[in-house]
Formats: C-alpha cells, sequence, structure tokens
C-alpha cells in the first residue's frame, strides 16, 4: 500500500529587517540633522541652515534668526520639521523659530547674484576688474 506524503508547505523565511536606533535629541545631534536637510534645499540656502545653532527647550528646537533670515527660510519650517521628527523618529519635535530684534540687520548676499553685486558695491578694484573684462556672473 502507498502512502501519500503531503507536502508541508516551505515557508520561506525572510530576514527581519535591522531595527533602526535612531539618534537621541541633543543640540550636536541636531546640528548633524540640519547639516542633512540643508543638503537637500537650494544652494542659498545651504550654508545659512548649517550655520544656525539651536537650542533645545525638552522636544521644542528652538532657532533664533535675524527678521531677514526669517523670511528667506521661513517657508522651509513645516519640512523641516517634519524631516526632524522622522530623523529623531519622534512626532512629538517642534520647531520654534524666534526672531532676534537685537541682531544686526545689515542685508547679508546669501545668492550669488547677491554677493556679486555686494563686491561691486564695496569694492572699487573688483569693479574696475569687472568692466575691463567685461565680466558678468553666470546665470
Amino acid at each position: 500500500m502507498e502512502k501519500e506524503y503531503e507536502k508541508e508547505e516551505e515557508i520561506e523565511l525572510q530576514p527581519s529587517e535591522p531595527s533602526r536606533i535612531y539618534p537621541v535629541l541633543t543640540v550636536d545631534e541636531v546640528i548633524k540633522a540640519n547639516a542633512q536637510f540643508a543638503e537637500k534645499q537650494k544652494v542659498s540656502l545651504i550654508s545659512l541652515i548649517k550655520l544656525l545653532i539651536p537650542a533645545l527647550d525638552q522636544k521644542q528646537v528652538v532657532i533664533t534668526l535675524t527678521k531677514q533670515q526669517e523670511e528667506f527660510i521661513g517657508e522651509l519650517k513645516i519640512e523641516w520639521q517634519a524631516f526632524l521628527r522622522q530623523y529623531f523618529n519622534d512626532r512629538g519635535i517642534t520647531i520654534l523659530i524666534r526672531i532676534d530684534e537685537q541682531a544686526e540687520t545689515k542685508r547679508q548676499a546669501y545668492t550669488p547674484s547677491e554677493q556679486f553685486q555686494e563686491m561691486l558695491d564695496d569694492h572699487e578694484n573688483f569693479r574696475k576688474l569687472v568692466q575691463l573684462f567685461k565680466l558678468k556672473l553666470k546665470q
């Protein structure tokens, strides 16, 4: 008499993904996260974001800006906050932007065209060089 053997279903075991270890919310880690976030932004914003020194108030990242800086990067706040929440795997993290009224209100040149214009305005020799060689900033 022949016996029928039922084939046991072979279950293919998938190796489980290693659980990601998220960084602890510290000022140094926020600076690292900000640098990563900055790399995904427009060229004119990268150095500005990387230079900011945040403060922490529990789960609130406090960033102090001048009025001009706030106008320049204010629209990024929601995207930036979402990035930090994902980076630290903590939905409770918020960004608070404080405006420093005492900060120097001199206009900063962030974009290449603004930097070029500032150099023209401030340096006579540079202006002569630009006129002599008919230099222009490539757009």
